[in-house]
């Protein structure tokens, strides 16, 4: 009976002060810790600190794809219109939506037959799903290269920690997964040899540039032997690419 006399006190001494300041029970009661939480449900944040840490998703280029690999050379090879357009492409894949979304759009502008343009080929729709984990390897080459003709140009995008962490991606795909079993006498191996080209560091961009287009064929010729009617639909993406 005490203790409940002197909760009845405490309860009513808190019903002044809050009147004393137009406050409700609930406004008063609140400050206590504990209780407070109880009784006054803590704000929700707002949407904007809801928003921080969480990345925009990835959204394809506007771009056309037929222009990327053109048969004749183009005047500036590190065109940075293009090059941007492929490391927004390539960073648009790293979910297995991002990649239907992906590939699809490059089936539309390669067609059919992937060894008509083995290059663009090499991105666009494949069933198999062998196939499609090389085409992730395909993938990091050319975000690498991407990586060095921005480098070359001088672009935020560009720097030799990008193409690291680029080659160093590559690496991990040589050792690991289905183009580590191709085994060493094959045109996988050479790709992966030529993709870890590190003139760059000494100044000569244009040498790992070249090196990595040429990883680049390699593999694209070899995704369009392996497979060469482009499909409709992906096969399974088996690891995210960046």
């Amino acid at each position: 009976m005490i203790s409940k006399g002197l909760w009845a006190l405490v309860l009513l001494a808190f019903l002044g002060t809050a009147r004393c300041y137009n406050a409700d029970l609930a406004g008063a009661v609140g400050g206590l810790p504990i209780v407070g939480a109880i009784v006054q449900p803590p704000q929700a944040p707002p949407d904007y600190v809801k928003a921080i840490g969480t990345p925009a998703p990835a959204v394809l280029p506007e771009t056309d794809y037929a222009t990327w690999f053109p048969a004749e050379a183009p005047t500036d090879p590190y065109s940075t219109t293009v090059w941007k357009a492929v490391l927004q492409f390539v960073s648009a894949t790293g979910t297995r939506a991002g990649w239907a979304e992906a590939c699809k759009a490059v089936s539309t502008a390669a067609g059919t037959d992937r060894a008509a343009n083995p290059r663009l080929g090499a991105i666009a729709c494949s069933g198999d799903a062998t196939v499609t984990e090389m085409q992730q390897f395909a993938l990091h080459l050319l975000g690498a290269q991407a990586s060095v003709a921005l480098w070359i140009k001088g672009e935020p995008n560009g720097s030799t920690g990008a193409i690291q962490a680029r080659q160093a991606e590559v690496r991990v795909l040589c050792t690991t997964g289905v183009v580590s079993r191709q085994g060493a006498a094959t045109p996988w191996a050479e790709a992966c040899a030529k993709a870890m080209d590190a003139a760059y560091l000494a100044g000569d961009g244009p040498a790992t540039f070249d090196a990595l287009a040429s990883a680049y064929l390699l593999a694209a010729s070899e995704i369009a032997r392996l497979d060469p009617e482009i499909d409709a639909e992906p096969g399974t993406f088996v690891t995210p690419a960046p």
